[in-house]
C-alpha cells in the first residue's frame, strides 16, 4: 500500500508534468499559428510602464520562491505604443521567467529597465546568471533549442519561449536579441518602434 505522503508526492509530480505538457502543447499551437499567419492580434494604444509592472507582478512568486531580487527602473513620461498588450506582456513574462531560472538561489538579481531610444521604446531584462556563450546568441532563438550549463543542470523548458517572443516583437516592427558572455550574466533587449501604425 502507498503511504499518504508518498501518494501526495506522486500526485504533485503528475500535476507538475501535466502542467509542463500543457504548456508545451499551447506553445507549439501558438508557434504554428504565428508561422502560418493565423494568430490573432489585438492592437491598441498601450502604456509599457503598465505592461512591465504587470509582468513583474505576474512573476513575483517565482522570484520569492527562489529568493532572487527583481528591480524595475522605468523612465518617466514615455510615449504610448501601438501593439497587442497581452502578447507583449507574454514576452516580458517569458524573459523574466528565464532570467530567474538562471540566477543563483538566494542571491541572484534581475533588473528590468524601460527607456526611450531613437524612435523606439527599449526594454532590457538583465540577470546575473552564468551568461551565454556568443556562439549560442542566435541558437537560443531557434525552436526547441536552449542554452545552459549542463554541469549546473540546465533549467527545464520547452525551447519555444524565446522563438515565440521574437516573432511577437518582430510582428510589431521590433527587435529582440541578447547581449551576454560567459560568467557575466545576460541582457535580453527589446526595441519596439514608436511610429508604427497597426
Amino acid at each position: 500500500d502507498v503511504l499518504p505522503e508518498e501518494r501526495k508526492r506522486f500526485l504533485a509530480i503528475i500535476v507538475k508534468e501535466t502542467e509542463r505538457l500543457t504548456r508545451l502543447i499551447n506553445q507549439m499551437l501558438e508557434m504554428a499559428k504565428i508561422e502560418s499567419g493565423n494568430a490573432e492580434w489585438r492592437t491598441s494604444e498601450l502604456d509599457m510602464h503598465e505592461v512591465v509592472q504587470d509582468a513583474a507582478e505576474a512573476t513575483s512568486q517565482l522570484f520569492r520562491e527562489k529568493g532572487v531580487t527583481l528591480s524595475l527602473v522605468l523612465a518617466d513620461a514615455l510615449p504610448r505604443l501601438r501593439a497587442d498588450r497581452d502578447r507583449l506582456m507574454q514576452v516580458v513574462i517569458n524573459l523574466l521567467s528565464n532570467a530567474v531560472k538562471f540566477c543563483e538561489a538566494g542571491k541572484g538579481r534581475v533588473e528590468v529597465r524601460l527607456t526611450a531610444v531613437r524612435g523606439a521604446l527599449r526594454v532590457d531584462v538583465r540577470d546575473d546568471g552564468p551568461g551565454i556563450d556568443p556562439a549560442e546568441h542566435e541558437t537560443i532563438f531557434e525552436k526547441f533549442r536552449q542554452a545552459g550549463d549542463v554541469s549546473t543542470g540546465k533549467p527545464a523548458g520547452t525551447g519555444l519561449g524565446l522563438p515565440i517572443s521574437r516573432r511577437i516583437v518582430e510582428h510589431f516592427g521590433g527587435r529582440l536579441w541578447v547581449e551576454s558572455e560567459p560568467g557575466r550574466g545576460a541582457t535580453f533587449r527589446i526595441d519596439l518602434a514608436l511610429n508604427r501604425a497597426g
